[in-house]
């Protein structure tokens, strides 16, 4: 999904990125720090191995340790997730044309925004967040716009995943019990394997999930280029009595899910032992990611046809999807547990810290820390539970998503990063001096223009794909009906 799990690894250095913003931003706190007003340029500080082989200055751990490829390698893994799954179903949708077209062109976009949020970096060294990115550009009003955005959105991608396993598990299982049961069953092993208020090395576990989805994917590709389903049923152009204008905004939103992995980006910036070396990590991560979601979504839909699934492994045939759907499990269950730590932190912050004023208990092994934290957690899962049964159609809520949240972490957020990081008083000032500046500030107010139109067209689509399955005896609220 894009990237969703790029949040749990924002949270690895809270604690000493918190450090840095109470402090004032103070450089000698940041994990990264500027050179020099004239350069301009960051450096890593300098850092010895402690007798625990972790990096220290003086007495203070640092996270500044990532050389540009293994930081393009982390990057990877928190952005192909389970979005790569709808990608065969958008080129069923608008044709074989329009569809890479699009996946390179928001690849591409993404590409420069990415860039946008590491030049924001490069100015405010403390910046430890995208939200905290728009609190320094915005103000608290900004802060709280992208937290919220953020928290929502990570609550509705808990909510795919808990879909996505009822499809495995019926799959699996031939459909042995009712669907809603599988959400439920879903819903309560994800709370459980998120009990622990800490998930040690959650880059791996995201290299882990990562792993887990393109290996499901590759063997669901296999086995439908062997099987053939619908070979020769594939359009340059999708005909309008075949698609239709929900089907297109779906489909345009959910290629921006599949590369929402900016939210990750501050941190990992943090934790790389040269940061200016981020742009070619960037551009590494873009060119592996387009050309794997052209190869997957040319190719599954070449032999798969107009008919395609959502998801792609839908498509196989019963054996391999089977084999598809158990390789996939781990990627359902790590990636889903992942966001949901990140989005219960979130609320637990709120209330202890931000409610309370209590930040202390956060810490606590405490019967009050303990069960605040579990409350929030079943809270969260539950709400997740309940939107996954009400919008049961995994394309369709991948595209909400997609058109309400995604938008703006993978293109509006970044770009009105910009905006807000070369105003200076007034327009001309801030952004008419040059016809470079100028034509950069007309392309990000172009980005926020495009983010805010797929946001609400993608949203209008999304909710009139749903009403329109739900209606024509699709799917229904709660129900225990397969969904393969």
């Amino acid at each position: 999904m894009g990237g969703m799990k790029a949040a749990e690894t924002t949270s690895t250095v809270r604690a000493v990125s918190n450090s840095v913003s109470t402090d004032g931003g103070n450089p000698e706190l940041a994990l990264v720090s500027v050179k020099s007003a004239d350069e301009g340029g960051l450096v890593a500080d300098q850092a010895t191995v402690g007798s625990d082989g972790m990096d220290l200055v003086g007495d203070r751990v640092v996270y500044n340790t990532l050389g540009w490829v293994k930081a393009a390698l982390i990057m990877i893994a928190e952005t192909i997730s389970l979005g790569i799954l709808s990608l065969p179903a958008v080129l069923a949708a608008i044709g074989l044309v329009p569809g890479i077209l699009f996946i390179v062109v928001f690849g591409l976009m993404s590409t420069y925004t990415g860039f946008v949020v590491y030049q924001f970096k490069v100015k405010h060294p403390g910046m430890t967040s995208i939200a905290h990115g728009m609190e320094l550009a915005f103000g608290r009003s900004g802060r709280w716009v992208a937290e919220i955005t953020q928290d929502l959105m990570l609550v509705f991608i808990m909510a795919a995943h808990i879909v996505i396993f009822s499809v495995a598990f019926n799959s699996l299982t031939e459909h042995a019990i009712c669907t809603t049961a599988f959400m439920a069953m879903g819903a309560f092993v994800s709370f459980l394997v998120s009990l622990p208020r800490t998930m040690k090395g959650n880059s791996y576990f995201s290299m882990f999930s990562c792993a887990s989805i393109a290996t499901a994917t590759m063997v669901a590709m296999i086995g439908i280029c062997i099987s053939r389903p619908g070979y020769g049923q594939t359009h340059a152009i999708t005909p309008s009595a075949l698609t239709s204008f929900t089907k297109a905004a779906v489909a345009v939103s959910s290629i921006i899910l599949a590369y929402n992995g900016h939210i990750a980006y501050p941190t990992i910036i943090s934790e790389m032992r040269s940061p200016r070396d981020f742009p070619k990590a960037l551009i590494l991560l873009e060119t592996i990611t387009i050309s794997f979601y052209i190869l997957v979504a040319v190719v599954i839909y070449a032999f798969a046809g107009q008919h395609v699934a959502a998801p792609a492994l839908g498509s196989a045939s019963p054996l391999v999807r089977k084999i598809a759907y158990a390789f996939a499990v781990p990627t359902i269950i790590v990636a889903g547990v992942i966001l949901a730590l990140v989005a219960a932190k979130q609320f637990y912050k709120y209330l202890w810290e931000d409610w309370k004023k209590l930040p202390r208990v956060m810490q606590e092994k405490s019967a009050r820390a303990t069960w605040s934290w579990r409350g929030i957690l079943a809270i969260v899962w539950v709400l997740a539970w309940v939107i996954a049964c009400v919008i049961p159609f995994f394309g369709l809520l991948l595209g909400l998503i997609g058109a309400m949240f995604g938008t703006w972490f993978a293109l509006g957020f970044p770009a009105m990063l910009w905006l807000g990081m070369n105003w200076v008083g007034s327009v001309g000032e801030s952004y008419g001096r040059t016809w470079r500046k100028m034509g950069l500030a007309g392309l990000n107010v172009f980005i926020v223009v495009v983010c805010a139109a797929i946001c609400v067209l993608g949203t209008y689509g999304s909710i009139e794909g749903i009403a329109a399955n739900s209606s024509a005896g699709g799917r229904k609220p709660f129900s225990c009906a397969s969904n393969i």
